[in-house]
């Protein structure tokens, strides 16, 4: 398979999932990368710039890129990393095929769904039997609960975070992130006390007469206003 990425062949769907993903399953918490590395440079040599910042600035893209919801999202990815064995990292760095600039909209545009969503996602605390958890709910446009969760969470070293996605929860189990559906949570959902709390206070610092929309948009964006309590206020 290799051999006829580095053709520049283009493969269906069937053919991807028996050569490449074990009948469309693959567990990237055990794949080893090291060994995937030596099978490659088996049959093609070194391939020096793997170990650069060139080889992480794609890693690091292709890890969005691939959160974004598209049908095509993996293959988008396969095939710029088919053109970077090929022609080069500067080749897909630059931005030099339309494979490419696509490739890097999409991963930027779910980056700043996750600083978005790290920044205006409100947790509420909640008690269950094993303590105290902090609990919110989310609409994401692309595929990113794993991600932010895990960020979430390391700034909730003292109690576990679970995000709610419609009737699904999102939590950390051990170091893997698991889910479940809302109804088998250990724990009743906030009841939106804290969210009373903080738009009492909203209430206190808001203007009518100096409400401006635009800058509102600005600041937050309008597809985030029903994350937090005073995105109402704001319609």
């Amino acid at each position: 398979m290799l051999s006829r990425l580095r053709k520049g062949c283009c493969l269906h769907e069937d053919e991807l999932s028996e050569s490449i993903l074990n009948d469309g399953v693959i567990d990237v918490d055990n794949l080893n990368m090291d060994d995937v590395r030596r099978d490659y440079e088996k049959v093609f040599g070194t391939v020096g710039w793997l170990d650069g910042p060139k080889a992480r600035s794609l890693a690091k893209a292709s890890l969005y890129s691939s959160r974004y919801i598209a049908r095509d999202r993996y293959h988008l990815v396969i095939n710029i990393m088919k053109q970077a064995l090929v022609y080069g990292p500067d080749y897909v760095l630059g931005r030099v095929s339309r494979e490419a600039r696509t490739f890097f909209n999409r991963a930027r545009r779910v980056c700043i769904e996750i600083s978005r969503a790290c920044g205006f996602i409100r947790l509420e605390p909640a008690e269950c039997p094993a303590g105290c958890v902090m609990a919110g709910r989310v609409e994401f446009t692309n595929d990113i609960s794993d991600i932010v969760l895990r960020k979430l969470s390391r700034r909730s070293k003292n109690a576990p975070v679970y995000l709610v996605e419609k009737d699904t929860a999102y939590f950390l189990s051990g170091r893997k992130t698991a889910s479940c559906h809302v109804r088998d949570l250990p724990f009743d959902l906030p009841d939106g006390g804290f969210s009373e709390f903080w738009e009492a206070y909203y209430d206190s610092q808001f203007i009518e007469g100096r409400k401006n929309l635009s800058l509102a948009r600005k600041h937050l964006p309008q597809k985030c206003w029903s994350w937090v309590p005073e995105g109402k206020k704001l319609r």
